[in-house]
C-alpha cells in the first residue's frame, strides 16, 4: 500500500495514491459501519472464487491469504477500539461475518467523545479510536482491490492477449 498521514485541520488523516482512500470523505460512524459492511461483503464475494488459493505471483498473496490478514487486523484493531471505548470485545474474529457483526454493534453507537480517545503505544505517534477505524476501513478496502488485481494478474497470464493496437 502507498499511503501516508497528514495533519488536516488538527485530524491525522490517511490518504493513498494508490487505491483512492481518503478519510477526510468519510462522515462518521454510519458511513464507516456502511463502508466496512460493504467491503467485508465484497471480501466474502471475491473469496468464492476458483483461485482463491493461487497466488498470482510467488510474493503476492492469495485472495484467502489476504482474507485472513484481513481478519486478523480487523480482531486486533476492533479489539483496540472496544478496549479503548469500554464496549465489550467480541475477541477473535474468525470469518468475514463475524467481522460485519462486530462493527455493526462496536461502531455506530460511538461518541464523538469515544472517537476522539486516544491510544499510545502501538504506533510512532498517538492515534484516535477515528484514526483507527479509518485505517481499518482503508487496509480493507485496499484489500478488495488486491484480490480483484490478483485475479485479473492470474487470468491475463491463462489467456493469450489479443493485440487492437495494429
Amino acid at each position: 500500500m502507498t499511503y501516508t498521514w497528514h495533519d488536516i485541520d488538527g485530524r491525522t488523516v490517511e490518504i493513498c495514491d494508490e487505491c483512492g482512500f481518503d478519510a477526510r470523505e468519510l462522515t462518521g460512524n454510519d458511513d464507516e459501519q456502511r463502508r466496512l459492511d460493504g467491503a467485508y461483503a465484497e471480501l466474502e464475494r471475491l473469496l468464492d472464487h476458483p483461485d482463491a488459493d493461487r497466488r498470482p505471483a510467488p510474493e503476492t498473496w492469495s485472495a484467502r491469504e489476504y482474507v485472513e490478514h484481513c481478519l486478523d487486523v480487523a480482531t486486533v484493531m476492533l479489539g483496540w477500539v472496544a478496549d479503548l471505548t469500554g464496549s465489550e470485545s467480541q475477541g477473535e474474529l474468525t470469518d468475514l461475518a463475524a467481522c460485519r457483526r462486530t462493527v455493526a454493534a462496536l461502531v455506530p453507537p460511538l461518541t464523538d467523545d469515544q472517537r476522539a480517545v486516544v491510544q499510545h503505544g502501538e504506533y510512532a505517534q498517538p492515534v484516535t479510536v477515528e484514526w483507527l477505524l479509518d485505517h481499518l476501513l482503508h487496509d480493507t478496502e485496499h484489500h478488495v482491490l488486491d484480490l480483484r488485481r490478483g485475479y485479473a494478474s492470474l487470468a491475463r497470464a491463462a489467456h493469450p492477449e489479443v493485440s487492437f493496437r495494429g
